[in-house]
């Protein structure tokens, strides 16, 4: 089990099962994705058959429901039955991923049954906003996408941006896709998963630095490498979108026009805007940044959603802080991070992606906070201790929440986003390296069976890595 939730208490006896379960719930249960994860989560022994109820609940058999008092979602398992209550549609989906999480296979009479040992527990994440990043490549396949929007709703997650790497065909301009792009329509039913799931999807797309939809290393341009006439839309690198440019604006806007009608509703948009490099900080070029991206918040605040833009070009790197934490800082004086902090909307959320840091508190996010910001505190998969200082940062501050990112390496990074996912409700610590490579294995294969497809398997298609990878 990955939740080990440290409010619930053990109560004698268990609720055994096999074959198939009748149950009563809430509407929003009803979906096949959920009754794919009660098959999963039983090894396909069980398949999960509900009538409708019109209250926030779930239950089988008969189990008398806690309140919700101080939780989110209360579970109660006893000999006789199950009961699942939530304050609304997410928290009743997410306290039945805590009910899955808890199903153990047992020996019964020569086959399988389920046993859930009986216990208590009212549950409320201790980090309200837990979000996770996903980098859509060209080498991405649609059924790492779904099974990795399925890992993230078993675990819990808030919400799920999604970021098309030159991956999705645009209406706007053809070229912002490579030619084996997918349409919208094979994305749409994802989407439609996560909702079921209880989780938001957040639209997202780099509207300053990294407007070549590719890693830097590589070199690749999705639009110039199609087109080269189009190179006025760029600086004379093309990394960079030009932003003081009327037509380049209103690209952008059409882009995020079209990524909103995908995803649904929403309460964010993501822009990016990070690493822009060769991008001279002058005063008139940061009102042109300023001014782009209020523009944007203004836009988005009309719509009901808020724009996340990456924090780096806004953070000096200041000589007092920890030097045992590292911290990502482009902003080339702490006049220009003054300036523009000033200048910008407070309606924009700060994404503060800090990878290095192994020590509390994360101090970049404090600099945010103090211009009164909201702020979003970002790891990726460096190992536990990142990870407590920075979920250690996001508790003990008061921030917004947290964005954990997996960029290219979640074939090897699938547990950190798992390890992320646990410390949204407890503490992450104990946690060695094998014990959590286990359990997230354990969960993949619940939340999305492959049919003994090799390649499918875990979370790299391979074993054996070039050591160039």
């Amino acid at each position: 089990m990955l939740f080990h939730p440290q409010t619930l208490i053990k109560i004698e006896g268990s609720f055994v099962f096999s074959g198939d379960i009748s149950a009563i719930g809430h509407p929003c249960l009803n979906r096949t994705v959920i009754r794919d994860f009660w098959q999963g989560f039983s090894y396909q022994s069980s398949h999960l058959v509900l009538s409708e109820c019109d209250t926030l609940t779930f239950s089988v058999g008969n189990a008398e429901p806690l309140s919700l008092e101080d939780c989110d979602y209360s579970i109660h398992v006893t000999e006789r039955g199950i009961s699942v209550c939530g304050r609304s549609e997410a928290d009743l989906i997410r306290g039945v991923m805590t009910l899955l999480d808890r199903f153990v296979a047992i020996d019964c009479d020569g086959g399988l049954a389920i046993e859930i040992k009986g216990f208590q527990l009212r549950d409320k994440p201790t980090i309200q906003v837990r979000m996770v990043h996903f980098c859509i490549f060209p080498e991405t396949e649609l059924w790492e996408l779904q099974r990795f929007v399925r890992f993230c709703g078993a675990l819990k997650y808030t919400h799920v941006v999604l970021e098309f790497w030159g991956m999705l065909q645009y209406d706007c301009l053809r070229e912002l896709s490579w030619s084996h792009g997918f349409s919208k329509e094979q994305i749409r039913p994802i989407i439609r998963e996560a909702n079921a799931l209880g989780m938001e999807i957040i639209p997202m797309f780099n509207h300053w630095g990294h407007a070549s939809a590719g890693r830097v290393i590589h070199g690749k341009h999705v639009v110039l490498d199609q087109n080269p006439s189009l190179q006025t839309y760029f600086s004379e690198d093309g990394w960079c979108w030009d932003i003081r440019k009327p037509k380049v604006r209103a690209l952008l806007r059409q882009i995020r026009e079209e990524l909103i009608e995908l995803c649904g509703d929403g309460k964010y948009f993501h822009i990016g805007c990070d690493e822009a490099y060769n991008f001279e900080l002058t005063k008139e070029n940061m009102d042109h940044v300023c001014d782009f991206l209020n523009e944007i918040a203004q836009e988005m605040r009309a719509v009901n959603r808020r724009a996340i833009v990456w924090g780096d070009m806004f953070l000096y790197r200041h000589p007092h802080y920890n030097p045992k934490n590292k911290y990502a800082c482009n902003a080339p004086t702490p006049e220009v991070e003054q300036y523009m902090l000033s200048r910008l909307s407070r309606h924009l959320v700060l994404a503060d992606w800090q990878y290095d840091p192994v020590e509390a508190p994360v101090e970049t996010a404090e600099v945010f906070t103090k211009e009164g910001f909201d702020c979003l505190l970002c790891p990726w998969d460096r190992g536990s201790d990142q990870m407590n200082a920075v979920l250690g940062t996001v508790k003990e501050k008061h921030l917004m929440g947290f964005m954990h990112t997996t960029w290219h390496t979640l074939s090897k990074g699938m547990p950190y986003v798992a390890l992320a996912a646990v410390g949204g409700f407890e503490v992450v610590e104990g946690w060695d390296r094998r014990t959590l490579r286990t359990c997230a294995a354990a969960l993949l294969r619940k939340v999305m069976p492959i049919g003994g497809d090799y390649e499918k398997s875990g979370w790299s298609r391979i074993q054996i890595h070039s050591i160039w990878s």
